[in-house]
């Protein structure tokens, strides 16, 4: 008995040395010194300096803000190599879940669009919810090679006992889905919806924000409301610089487009915004008195809206009565892609 009871704490002893062991195994410590002596690759891009080749990016929008258009574009310029928004892109090959939209339907707005998808580009119109859709797709990334997989949206792919508010139930459900995506070298972008009230923070609008957020390595915004002619696209992330992209709507061919005017621009109201146009149209200078007879305004309310402008450091008054437009009030296709 004793001999039996000896052996038994020895293997006892050996289970819980190679448990101790398995788990020290999946620490990942790392010496500080190897740490900073190890040669790391610079960061590769889809999509230059936005979008990274591995990771999870979550875009937030309201409905009918014209989101999915948005990633379709988007899609469509990385699986050619093609700039989006004059930003360029890395050829590579994408897959669209579009899991809102009938395949009918989703051809008919590529038709609008005037997008030809070619070999690079896939889409899926069914997809499996919970573990198995995750499990489907980290096959279809292995067997197809895909490098970037937008699913729209993501409350369709998300397991059905889980909370998109709870950020216990986010952190569950993403994290795993974000270190699959490392370990597979694929971005993955989810889709998903922002709330319609304005926030002080762009990012404390996206729903279900603290658990969607603390996932994603990089957070796109669309603030657009249906029938407006313009929209702010807010870009934010762990490598990347927090910026805001100004975008035109435009109805043929259907889709976005880099837009001349600044974000801060499109906050102004119908009128200033007039009077911007007016000056970039005019060489960028304008007199008071021109600026009211062009408008069919008073020169007062001219005087006033232009002292306005001019508070927000949107043009500069030269002279008496004359104003320019300030550089920093434009948005260029430099400054883009710097």
């Amino acid at each position: 008995m004793m001999n039996d009871s000896f052996l038994q704490q020895i293997e006892l002893a050996a289970a819980e040395q190679t448990a101790k062991e398995a788990r020290l195994s999946k620490l990942g410590i790392v010496n500080g010194t190897v740490l900073l002596t190890t040669h790391y690759e610079e960061p590769r891009y889809l999509w230059q300096g936005i979008l990274p080749d591995a990771g999870l990016a979550i875009c937030a929008a309201s409905k009918a803000s014209g989101k999915t258009l948005l990633l379709l574009q988007l899609s469509h310029a990385i699986s050619r190599g093609e700039p989006f928004l004059g930003v360029p892109t890395t050829a590579s090959k994408v897959l669209f879940l579009e899991l809102e939209l009938s395949q009918r339907r989703t051809a008919q707005r590529l038709s609008k669009m005037g997008l030809v998808p070619g070999a690079n580009l896939d889409f899926a119109f069914r997809w499996p919810t919970g573990e198995e859709g995750m499990m489907a797709l980290a096959d279809a990334i292995e067997r197809d090679s895909y490098q970037l997989v937008v699913v729209d949206v993501l409350q369709m792919l998300w397991p059905m006992d889980a909370d998109t508010n709870s950020y216990q139930d986010a952190y569950g459900v993403l994290a795993p889905l974000r270190q699959m995506a490392n370990d597979l070298r694929c971005m993955i972008l989810l889709v998903t919806h922002r709330r319609k009230s304005e926030t002080a923070d762009y990012l404390d609008g996206v729903i279900g924000s603290v658990g969607l957020v603390a996932n994603a390595d990089v957070i796109l915004t669309l603030a657009r409301n249906r029938g407006e002619e313009s929209a702010v696209l807010c870009l934010d992330g762990n490598d990347i610089e927090a910026q805001k992209l100004a975008l035109d709507f435009l109805t043929d061919p259907l889709g976005f487009a880099i837009s001349a005017a600044s974000p801060e621009e499109l906050r102004q109201t119908p009128e200033r915004r007039k009077i911007l146009d007016y000056l970039r149209k005019h060489d960028r200078h304008g007199r008071t008195s021109e600026i009211a007879a062009a408008l069919g305004i008073d020169d007062s309310t001219a005087s006033r809206l232009l002292k306005r402008l001019t508070d927000e450091r949107l043009i500069t008054k030269t002279q008496y009565g004359e104003y320019a437009l300030l550089e920093n009030g434009i948005q260029s296709m430099q400054s883009v892609q710097t």
